[in-house]
């Protein structure tokens, strides 16, 4: 089915209840009862929880791997950091230790048992306060298979402000790692953007980053930013002056019309996936309700205009989907993104191969999204997040692309994707951060990051199993048994 820019929806499957079915085989390294998913890790900064507890509902229908559980600690609620490989039968058959906070970010298994993380140092403070309550980094790291560091790079040594929420290992291992770059408003006032008032405002960005083991060295050796590609309508005296709908490869720096109450964020990057085969990279932003693909083939400079590369547009968006609004060609009743996070390909070799998947939060918030906890630290705002109420639903589309690696696009019309499957489940509901990845049998890990909560579907949407932590974790994964096998 093809929705045109977020108009209408087809659901090819709804899930079951995520509540124990009495069919449910209760798996757990200490044998302790359930809780619900909302209930699962809420009170436990103690740590008297196992670090997952598992209930499989299929066993047939199990992916037979093991889950990676990087524990994060988002907005200061005090969890214990370190990662988990945690076994079908809830056994933890691998940790790493960490000496840096979890910040709300992702991390990944790498070849050998290392691991691939992101956090912030307890004695880092946000420059200028600028970043406060922002799930934010000022480390990236690589660490062997105890835990321990084997390369690093601050945000400061890639002339990047911060990093934040999320990175992406790459086939030739380099990083890419998504950045916060402070605009002041006069910086902004000589590209076209307004920042209607407000001292400085954060421009959202990528870098490209080279590690070297040997040395400890690291070198930046492409980079992306939002503010190198915005259209503005509001001054036609004024830098990228032009009619935002004749652009839809220029994003609009005014929109939307209020960021209040954290006029800083403007774009809010919060996933970014890497495609080899199209060498292109998918990013997905909280502000715009949108999915944005970006040409990687261009060199540093041609990745700053609007020629060059593969496609011939330089650093311009290849695609968007999720909020036509967003471009001037639908309104509010066309979005069918909300919050979304985690955009990612599904990977060669896959069911779906090929398709994006896009875990949608779906969370409507309005004035009162600071007192929700976004601006706000700590156990109170943890726990009035997950007050909120709603249903969360994952997206599997299918696109297009040309020999160009450009998307087509009927003229007037915002861009289309082919929808080949839609899930959702009216009790499941992941009020911020999450995500959606395909395994090797057809299955889908759903995370919960608020309600330290994951899920395994099947590809009719029936539950094959729940995972309960005991802390937050932003995206969790299955490794197959080669994968890890050097930490079994």
């Amino acid at each position: 089915m093809v929705l045109p820019g977020g108009r209408g929806t087809g659901f090819a499957g709804t899930g079951l209840s995520r509540g124990l079915s009495a069919f449910g085989l209760l798996i757990s390294a200490i044998c302790v009862q359930g809780a619900s998913a909302q209930e699962s890790g809420a009170a436990d900064s103690a740590g008297t929880l196992p670090d997952v507890r598992v209930v499989v509902h299929r066993p047939d229908e199990l992916y037979d791997g093991y889950l990676f559980w990087h524990r994060t600690d988002e907005i200061g609620a005090d969890f214990e950091n370190y990662s988990v490989l945690v076994d079908n039968d809830g056994n933890v058959v691998h940790r790493w230790e960490t000496n840096i906070s979890g910040g709300g970010v992702s991390a990944y298994v790498l070849p050998g048992g290392r691991i691939l993380r992101m956090g912030g140092r307890v004695a880092d403070a946000a420059p200028s306060g600028a970043l406060a309550g922002v799930p934010q980094a000022s480390v990236v790291q690589i660490a062997d298979s105890r835990g321990d560091v084997l390369w690093e790079i601050e945000s400061n040594d890639a002339g990047i402000d911060r990093f934040h929420h999320d990175v992406k290992p790459m086939p030739n291992g380099n990083i890419l790692i998504l950045t916060y770059t402070i605009v002041s408003a006069d910086e902004a006032a000589a590209m076209g953007w307004d920042l209607d008032g407000a001292a400085t405002a954060l421009s959202d960005g990528i870098v490209e980053v080279r590690p070297n083991l040997e040395d400890g060295s690291a070198e930046v050796v492409w980079a992306w930013h939002f503010h190198d590609h915005i259209i503005q309508d509001r001054d036609p005296g004024a830098p990228n002056y032009g009619v935002i709908a004749d652009h839809p490869e220029r994003i609009d720096a005014h929109f939307p019309e209020s960021y209040a109450p954290m006029d800083q964020i403007r774009q809010h990057l919060n996933g970014i996936d890497y495609n080899a085969e199209l060498d292109q990279i998918v990013v997905s932003s909280f502000i715009y309700n949108e999915i944005w693909i970006i040409d990687h083939s261009t060199t540093m400079a041609e990745a700053a205009g609007s020629t060059g590369g593969r496609s011939g547009l330089g650093g311009d968006l290849l695609f968007r989907y999720g909020n036509p609004a967003a471009y001037d060609m639908g309104t509010i009743d066309d979005r069918l993104f909300i919050r979304q996070h985690d955009s990612n390909w599904v990977g060669a070799g896959l069911p779906g191969a090929g398709n994006l998947l896009i875990f949608n939060n779906n969370t409507r918030i309005g004035p009162g999204f600071g007192a929700l906890g976004t601006g706000a630290m700590g156990t109170t705002a943890l726990e009035a997040q997950r007050q909120l109420q709603g249903v969360s639903n994952v997206h599997e589309l299918r696109l297009q692309p040309g020999e160009d690696g450009r998307y087509p696009r009927e003229s007037g019309e915002p861009f289309a994707a082919e929808q080949v499957w839609l899930w959702e489940d009216p009790e499941f509901f992941a009020p911020f951060q999450g995500g959606a990845r395909r395994l090797p049998n057809g299955n889908t890990l759903l995370t919960s990051t608020v309600n330290e909560y994951a899920r395994e579907i099947n590809a009719t949407g029936e539950t094959v199993a729940e995972y309960f932590g005991s802390a937050p974790s932003y995206k969790t994964f299955k490794y197959s048994r080669e994968q890890v096998a050097e930490l079994l």
